[in-house]
């Protein structure tokens, strides 16, 4: 099992290798401000060939529309891949913006 920490002003995403592909347990906030980093490491993954992400969202603070739409384009992106994108410990603020946008049903078990 592979762990990868890094941290930025806002957001730290530790990145697990597990058996089905690669989870990031995420912390802090998913904003304009730290949107390019959580991005490019999800982006970062599919290159690598990591088809089957995991979101482990339970420490996430904020959610807002830049971070649904990654969420979106790389639930696509996996999609297209054959693969999976799957939230995991959504926090309370997660669940709620989820519930909002009608997310909830299609990425979180």
């Amino acid at each position: 099992m592979k762990v990868e920490n890094i941290k930025m002003n806002e957001i730290t995403m530790e990145r697990v290798r597990i058996s089905a592909g690669v989870k990031f347990i995420v912390t802090g906030r998913i904003t304009t401000v730290t949107e390019e980093y959580f991005e490019r490491m999800l982006t970062d993954a599919l290159k690598e060939g990591f088809n089957r992400i995991v979101l482990n969202l339970q420490g996430v603070t904020l959610l807002t529309s830049v971070g649904i739409r990654i969420i979106l384009k790389t639930f696509k992106n996996c999609v297209e891949a054959g693969g999976r994108l799957r939230i995991e410990e959504p926090s309370e603020v997660v669940k709620s913006v989820m519930e909002l946008s009608a997310l909830q049903q299609m990425m979180v078990d």
